[in-house]
């Protein structure tokens, strides 16, 4: 049987839209956003890692606490005690503060949403079918990746007291009665 080697490579017409997209949007991503989506990535992974660890914290210093009590009630076991629980506040004040498991979240939202889009250019999908020409596509492609960076940018800057506490606007006596 001859070998494949000698068959010529010819690439499907199909290929050729699909290349010339991947060359824009890689040009995008890599130059325009300077590792944007891989920073996205990197740091999604970085705030998980750091909101478990205060997680596990807080809940082995808790049993901690739960089984030193069983213990004789000897000075140091009071000591060690009020030690632990300082660390489970102070561990909480810090995860509140910093709130790695909302910016992990976030993170992990805009790479995937990132990614998802180069896809759905690449292939002619989902918005990206509807546009006439290719440099419509782009630009598309521009604004949606655009979209996803300040939505996140957005939650990055609310702040924790709002986005714990939604009030209400009073209830004011109607004016026309």
């Amino acid at each position: 049987m001859p070998s494949d080697s000698n068959v010529p490579t010819v690439k499907p017409a199909w290929m050729s839209p699909i290349e010339t997209r991947q060359a824009r949007a890689d040009y995008y991503f890599r130059t325009v956003l300077d590792g944007q989506r891989e920073w996205y990535d990197k740091n999604a992974g970085k705030q998980k890692r750091r909101y478990l660890a205060f997680a596990i914290c807080v809940i082995v210093l808790g049993a901690l606490i739960s089984l030193l009590q069983v213990l004789d009630t000897a000075d140091w076991v009071r000591h060690l005690t009020a030690a632990l629980g300082a660390a489970v506040t102070i561990s909480r004040a810090v995860d509140t503060l910093l709130r790695p498991g909302e910016t992990w979240q976030a993170y992990r939202k805009a790479a995937e949403g990132m990614k998802r889009e180069y896809r759905l250019y690449l292939n002619n999908a989902d918005p990206y079918a509807a546009v006439q020409d290719e440099a419509s596509a782009y630009r598309l492609l521009v604004e949606r990746v655009e979209t996803i960076i300040a939505e996140e940018q957005q939650l990055f800057w609310q702040s924790p007291a709002k986005s714990a506490v939604h009030q209400e606007p009073p209830n004011l006596p109607d004016q026309g009665a």
